[in-house]
C-alpha cells in the first residue's frame, strides 16, 4: 500500500449522498483525498491525526456572488473565505465588466490565480445591462465568446433580460448558446418573474435562479424545474424567509448563495457559513444544511470533483 501524507482517524465524515454522518478514516495526499475507509482499516501515513469524533464536511461553495461587492481584489477575498470554510465560489464579474469590458474579466482571471480558492467565473450576460445605460463597455456574443477558452471560465452569468430571452433577441440566445456549446451553463436571474415566465427562462436553457424572496418564489422556480440559490448578503437578506420551502424531499434541488457581501460583513458574521447557521436555526437537518452548502451547490454548477468527501477516480479537493 503507497504511503500517504495525512491520516484522519475518527472522523464523522458527512456522506452527502444520504445526509448522515459516518464514522471513517481518510487518507490524504498532495492536499487530495485518496482513500476513505472503514474505522478499523489502517493506512500507512507520514502523520496521523485522531479527530475522536469530530465532524468532517466538504469545503463550502457560494453557488453565485459578485465578488466586486466585497470591494477588495479576489486574492484578498480569499484569505478571509478559506478561514470561513469556504474553498469554492462561483463568481460573476459582471461589475467590472461593465466598467472595463475584457480587461477587467482579464485582471480577474488573473488576480484568481494568486489564491487556493478556487473560483469559477461565470462570463456577465447583460453588459451594458439596458441599451439606454451610459456604461463603459459593451460585451456582445461576440466579445464572450473566445474568453470561453480560458481557465477559470465556466458558463454565462445570471441571464436578467427577460424581454430579450422571450423574444428570442439574436445577441442574447447566441450567449446562451455559445456557453452551452462550450461545455457549460447559463445561471439566471429572474427577479420578480411568474411560474410561467420561469418556464421561458427554463426552456431557453438557464438551469438556475437566485432571485426568490418569499416562500412562493422559491416554489415557483422549484416547480418551473430551475435549481434554487437561498441567497443571504448584506443587502438582500432573504434565507429565513424562504427556507422553510426546503424538505427532506426535495432539498437537492436547493444551494446556497450570498449574491453580494461586503467584506466587512463576511468578517462579522461570515458568508456560506452563516447560511448553514440559519439554516440550521430554522429546523433544517444539519446534515442537510451542509448538503446544500456544498453537493448541491457543486451538482447545480456542474463543479466535477467538488462537493463530497469520497474516492473518485480522479481523487476529489476538500
Amino acid at each position: 500500500m503507497t504511503k500517504i501524507d495525512l491520516c484522519l482517524q475518527n472522523a464523522k465524515i458527512l456522506n452527502v449522498f444520504n445526509r448522515t454522518f459516518e464514522l471513517k478514516t481518510v487518507g490524504i495526499t498532495n492536499g487530495v483525498i485518496t482513500q476513505v475507509e472503514a474505522p478499523s482499516v489502517h493506512l500507512d501515513a507520514d502523520q496521523y491525526q485522531d479527530l475522536s469524533g469530530n465532524y468532517l464536511v466538504p469545503g463550502f461553495i457560494d453557488a453565485h456572488m459578485h465578488i466586486e461587492s466585497a470591494m477588495v481584489a479576489p486574492s484578498e477575498l480569499g484569505k478571509v473565505l478559506l478561514q470561513h470554510g469556504e474553498t469554492s465560489i462561483v463568481a460573476d464579474p459582471h461589475e467590472i465588466a461593465n466598467v472595463c469590458g475584457v480587461p477587467g474579466i482579464n485582471y480577474m482571471l488573473r488576480d484568481a490565480k494568486q489564491t487556493p480558492l478556487d473560483i469559477f467565473y461565470m462570463l456577465p450576460s447583460s453588459v451594458p445591462c439596458t441599451t439606454i445605460s451610459h456604461n463603459g463597455a459593451s460585451l456582445p456574443a461576440v466579445a464572450l465568446k473566445p474568453l470561453y477558452q480560458r481557465e477559470g471560465v465556466h458558463g454565462l452569468a445570471e441571464v436578467m433580460d427577460y424581454p430579450a430571452v422571450e423574444s428570442q433577441q439574436a445577441d442574447t440566445m447566441q450567449k446562451i448558446h455559445d456557453a452551452q456549446a462550450a461545455g457549460y451553463h447559463a445561471d439566471g436571474h429572474g427577479a420578480g418573474l411568474t411560474y410561467d415566465q420561469l418556464q421561458v427562462f427554463k426552456r431557453a436553457g438557464i438551469s438556475n435562479d437566485h432571485e426568490c424572496t418569499t416562500l412562493q418564489e422559491a416554489q415557483d422556480r422549484l416547480n418551473a424545474g430551475l435549481n434554487v440559490f437561498l441567497r443571504e448578503g448584506s443587502v438582500e437578506r432573504d434565507l429565513e424567509n424562504t427556507i422553510g420551502i426546503v424538505t427532506e424531499a426535495n432539498a437537492q434541488r436547493f444551494s446556497f448563495c450570498t449574491d453580494d457581501k461586503t467584506i466587512s460583513d463576511i468578517l462579522n458574521e461570515g458568508a456560506i457559513d452563516r447560511n448553514i447557521r440559519l439554516a440550521i436555526k430554522a429546523g433544517i437537518n444539519p446534515a442537510t444544511a451542509y448538503t446544500m452548502a456544498s453537493y448541491n451547490a457543486a451538482q447545480a454548477q456542474q463543479l466535477t470533483a467538488k462537493g463530497a468527501i469520497v474516492l473518485a477516480v480522479t481523487p476529489t479537493s476538500l
